[in-house]
Parts: structure tokens; sequence; C-alpha cells
């Protein structure tokens, strides 16, 4: 089991040991406030919860309607995300920033040439929070901000910061998420994937979710030794990551324990 995934089920164990009740917007959570959590990928690994089964197809597919700027559920059901219909409109259009911002004024076209021609820059930032679009959103980022850092000229890292974190069921698919773009733009412009820092806000656990968080770490304890899940990118370097589809990924050796349910509080 990855060290990423230890140090998950340890947070895990702390918001359900020591976190404080919070009466929120959606229900109530036991939360702690500004944690960090690091995914390693220098060594071919990817991030994926061994602890459960993660059906991270999905994932990918978010990620893939995600650099396609969505604008309708059918944008992300057409790669296999089938969730987003939980936020949606009637008409099933949807106006989330989750990629539509992060190519706004140029911002993507600004690093991915930076990365290519000026990999020290110290501006390589994407931002997804855009405060004049609160209201009109039918849901804000979680996950708002992403710096880039090119080290020793190989290795290509990121720092992703996030003010909401449902632990049982958004983090560990915002690990995806994070890795997915770290894969798809390192290999776009030449790079080898790195380090994922996670700064992360109020991580907390709805207490709908208790119960099933005891029964992860009851698992994790159980499957410590399982073997690391590596991956393979099926295309050449070069590629533009905004073309990405779920089929760019083979995962090799992903053993996991059963799947753990949860429900989704929208």
């Amino acid at each position: 089991m990855q060290q990423f995934e230890r140090d998950y089920a340890s947070l895990v164990t702390e918001i359900t040991c020591l976190g404080e009740e919070r009466h929120t917007r959606n229900g109530t959570t036991s939360a702690v406030f500004g944690r960090t959590l690091t995914v390693n990928m220098m060594d071919g690994t990817f991030p994926l919860l061994q602890g459960r089964k993660m059906f991270y197809k999905g994932v990918l597919g978010e990620f893939a309607a995600m650099v396609r700027q969505p604008k309708h559920i059918r944008d992300f059901e057409q790669w296999g995300c089938n969730y987003w219909k939980n936020w949606a409109k009637e008409d099933d259009s949807i106006d989330v920033d989750y990629g539509n911002a992060w190519f706004a004024d140029g911002q993507m076209d600004r690093l991915r040439d930076k990365l290519k021609n000026d990999p020290y820059d110290r501006r390589m930032l994407i931002n997804g929070w855009r405060p004049e679009r609160l209201n009109d959103l039918d849901l804000p980022c979680c996950h708002y901000s992403y710096q880039f850092y090119v080290r020793h000229g190989k290795y290509l890292d990121i720092i992703w910061n996030q003010r909401s974190v449902d632990m049982m069921i958004g983090l560990p698919a915002d690990i995806i998420l994070a890795a997915t773009w770290l894969v798809t733009l390192a290999n776009e412009v030449g790079l080898n994937p790195g380090i994922v820092t996670m700064n992360l806000g109020d991580c907390h656990i709805y207490e709908e979710h208790v119960e099933q968080a005891k029964d992860y770490l009851n698992a994790v304890d159980k499957g410590l030794d399982l073997k690391p899940t590596y991956f393979e990118l099926l295309i050449d370097k070069g590629h533009d990551m905004t073309h990405m589809t779920p089929d760019w990924f083979c995962f090799k050796n992903y053993v996991h324990l059963k799947p753990i349910t949860f429900e989704l509080k929208a």
C-alpha cells in the first residue's frame, strides 16, 4: 500500500476521533482544518486507494470533461462520469468553473507556454476561483487553484489547493484528478510526473459516512502489504492534454479490497 494512502487513513482516523462537530448547509460533519497530503508519482505509481475499490473510470471521465470546458451533463456522461446530474439544472445544463475558469483569460495557454519555454517561471498558476460568479454557479469549486513547478528540469510538480474536502467520497476522487492532470500535462511538455502536494482546508466526514469510514480503516489495517498500482500512458509524448480520454491510461496491478458505498451529499 502506498504511503499517500497510509497518510490519508491517518487523517481519516484523526477526524473520526478528534474532529469538531459542525452543522453545515448539507449535513452534520466532523472536521479538522488545514492539513496537507503528499503523493509521490516519480516511481511510476498511480494513487488509487486500495483499502477499498475505486471506480476510477468515472473520475478519468470527469477530467476529460473538465479539459473540454463542460456546459451540460452530457459533457460528463459521454466520458462515463455519471454523478454530476446531482448539481445540474432541470434542462441538464450546468454552470461550473471547473475547467471553464482554467482556460479563462488565457490561463492555460500561458501555463503551457511557460512550461515549454520558461520552465523556471514562478507564475505558473491556474486560478479556478472567480468570486464575481459564485452566485451564478451550480456548485462553486472545492479545489480552486493549482501551481506548477519544474524540478531539476525533469519532473513536474503541482500544489493543489482545496477549500472543502469531503474525505470519503470527494478526496479519493480528487487525488485521481490531480494525478491525471499532472501526468497528462507533464507528458505534453516533455516532463515526468513528480509530486502532488494537496493543501486541504475544511477536511470533513459526514455523520452518514462515519461507520463506513471505520470499515475502511479496518480494511486498511488488513491491506498494508498490498503492492502499489502502476500506470502506463498509451499515447506519445507531446500529445495535447485537452484531448485526454480515459482510455489513455492503463493501470497495472490494481489490487484492492472490497468496495464501500457512501451516500453522496450534494
